[in-house]
């Protein structure tokens, strides 16, 4: 092998080494970044393995192309790194999937003991048969690296394919899978490598490095994957524990209140002071506001724990079910409702998320209108154009102010704290939407009225 074509391997294996560094510091940097926002321990964990990976790479590459062929104190020094980095690098992937899977941290006396015999047997290995025959070099320092990575990872690839804890998504299988594969690529390394050693050549193509740098990559994006994939489901666990709690809360605290606006009608009837009768009336409010923020709690739980069930939907019977459901709301009977029904009037969505969207608009036009005007209108159109429907709900009421315009979807937002309302009502309607993939348009003036306008596809 002439001197050019050394000096040319030896230049493709330091941007080899120098990527696998760089690979190393940056998965360093996502796992630290990931564990410090989560508080997870066993991310520090691999964080600090892909440190012993940058390590590993980092001195392994001064050895093979800044010190090959000599025989120093400086290259024994950096030869034992480069072992011990190469065990502390599976030595921590294991610790932090036990870390995981237990939900505790590892015995710190264990870790340290192992980190002592870690270090003896690097040390061993690179100082008692650095000057060794090939055969007993390669075998004891080269060969024990590779046996011990590939045992190593193929244990660890096992646990994350086999274990419950781990979430069964794309993520947990393309990090599985990457990790078995790698341990296969590096006990095949080492048997070619030793085939070679004593003799028996071995046709196998040369990638210098190339393989390690892609099962490295592809490991570093699965364990990222799957992490994201396990928060994603914890968090969708989280939610549909959080809507149980507030649907079986909200259920449980309407019979006390129920019982309340009981006794206050009663004490209104019993009691002749006019004074204690006009406690009763603030007492009756109050239950009467908490019971309809309980129901709209209720009726977003709902909207987010219901299936969609697409079908066809007759717009003109909905809205007769929806003034039927607000019939005795405060004011009803002296809006006039306005709504041209037709047979064409027909569309398919969710029967459930449109019944909730209708009774929020419709109740927020009652409840927000002006009934000391001549008169008080609520407007309803329907329309289809090009397979989107359009249904839109106009009033005369109060109307909203421009700067308010922005917020009125925020939760818990009112426009106006002259009337009883929850805050709630928009928001809803907009979570209703969002899960049927529609959208909500406002044009409102101050004083003179709203238009709220719905757009979906028509499913």
């Amino acid at each position: 092998m002439g001197v050019l074509e050394v000096e040319e391997i030896s230049t493709r294996l330091l941007y080899i080494y120098i990527a696998e560094v760089t690979l190393g510091l940056i998965f360093f940097f996502i796992f630290r970044h990931f564990g410090l926002l989560y508080r997870r321990r066993f991310l520090i964990t691999w964080a600090l393995s892909w440190i012993a990976y940058a390590t590993f790479m980092g001195t392994s590459g001064t050895v093979q192309v800044f010190l090959i062929g000599t025989q120093s104190l400086l290259r024994d020094a950096v030869s034992i790194i480069a072992q011990l980095a190469c065990f502390l690098q599976i030595i921590l992937i294991l610790r932090g999937t036990y870390e995981l899977i237990y939900e505790k941290a590892f015995s710190r006396r264990k870790f340290r003991i192992i980190f002592l015999l870690t270090f003896v047997f690097a040390l061993f290995s690179v100082t008692a048969f650095g000057s060794a025959g090939p055969f007993s070099r390669y075998l004891v320092s080269f060969g024990s690296r590779a046996i011990i990575t590939g045992i190593g990872f193929l244990v660890a690839g096992l646990v994350v394919w086999t274990n419950r804890k781990f979430t069964k998504g794309f993520g947990q299988q393309l990090l599985s899978s990457s990790l078995i594969l790698f341990s296969i690529y590096q006990l095949y390394d080492f048997t070619v490598r030793l085939l070679r050693i004593l003799g028996t050549p071995v046709g196998v193509l040369d990638l210098f490095g190339a393989a390690d740098l892609l099962l490295i990559s592809l490991m570093g994006m699965s364990m990222v994957m799957w992490f994201l994939e396990d928060e994603r489901e914890n968090l969708n666990k989280e939610n549909k524990e959080l809507d149980s709690f507030l649907s079986n809360t909200s259920h449980d605290l309407r019979t006390p209140i129920a019982s309340i606006l009981g006794l206050t009608y009663l004490g209104k009837i019993e009691l002749q002071e006019e004074k204690a009768r006009s406690f009763m009336n603030m007492i009756e409010e109050r239950i009467k506001k908490l019971d309809l923020i309980i129901s709209d709690i209720l009726s977003l739980s709902r909207s987010k724990k219901i299936d969609l069930k697409i079908e066809d939907l007759d717009f003109a019977k909905l809205l007769d079910e929806t003034m039927a459901d607000i019939r005795f709301n405060k004011g009803v009977s002296s809006i006039q409702l306005d709504y041209q029904a037709d047979v064409s009037h027909v569309f398919k969505s969710d029967y459930n998320q449109i019944k909730i969207i209708l009774i929020n608009l419709m109740s927020n036009a009652v409840k927000y209108h002006n009934l000391a005007q001549p008169n008080p209108f609520i407007r309803v159109s329907f329309k289809r154009i090009k397979g989107v429907v359009e249904i839109a709900i106009q009033d005369n009421g109060q109307g909203i102010s421009r700067d308010n315009l922005p917020r009125i979807f925020d939760m818990f937002y009112r426009a106006s704290s002259n009337t009883e309302g929850t805050g709630l009502g928009l928001y809803i309607v907009q979570e209703a939407l969002t899960k049927i993939k529609g959208i909500v348009l406002v044009d409102s003036e101050l004083g003179k009225g709203s238009t709220f306008k719905v757009v979906l596809d028509d499913a």
